[in-house]
């Protein structure tokens, strides 16, 4: 909702467009959306008097498409949302340090394994995120609009840091690994 509200409020679009928006801006690193979600999304802030239809739209040859705006009711809801989120810390459970919490249940070998893909993986996706975010700069996307992708950038460099870390501690001993035997239970 934050993410829809936050476009229409800059100016009047249709769901494609926001799409696009959403794709360049990386917003979707910090917002979960998929395919007909959008549309869904619009949908649902009309029905709640947040967004309203504001005329339509036609490229070309290509069919007409409705423009939604948002509502006094929306931006109040938009400023509300904004600021509980950037003014007031949230406790938050991401899965990751939930499973930190209970890697020594498995073998130092397996979860050292893991950490190397996920570390692996995070270093691809800095690369790529590096990249998105200079072509951005390139084609004079505001940064303010780029702050979310910046701070979720910094996160993961800072992740990539302190996994690498944690893998060399593994492999040189540094680390006290707890190592537990799986049991099989025999089935009755």
């Amino acid at each position: 909702m934050l993410a829809v509200l936050s476009l229409l409020n800059e100016a009047p679009r249709h769901p494609y467009e926001m799409q696009s928006l959403i794709r360049q801006r990386r917003i979707g690193d910090v917002v979960r959306m998929r395919g007909g979600s959008l549309y869904d999304a619009v949908v649902r802030l009309e029905k709640l008097g947040l967004a309203e239809v504001a005329g339509t739209s036609r490229d070309g040859a290509r069919p007409e498409r409705t423009v939604y705006g948002i509502t006094e009711k929306g931006r109040a809801e938009l400023r509300s949302l904004l600021s509980e989120y950037l003014g007031e810390r949230a406790d938050e459970y991401p899965v990751f340090p939930a499973a930190l919490a209970h890697a020594h249940q498995l073998g130092r070998a397996e979860a050292g394994g893991l950490l190397r893909e996920r570390a692996a993986e995070l270093a691809v996706l800095i690369d790529k995120v590096e990249e998105d975010l200079r072509s951005a700069r390139e084609a004079a996307v505001p940064r303010a609009v780029l702050l979310e992708t910046e701070y979720a950038q910094v996160l993961r460099r800072a992740e990539l840091g302190w996994l690498r870390g944690v893998l060399a501690d593994l492999e040189t001993g540094d680390l006290e690994w707890v190592e537990l035997e799986w049991v099989e239970l025999e089935e009755a």
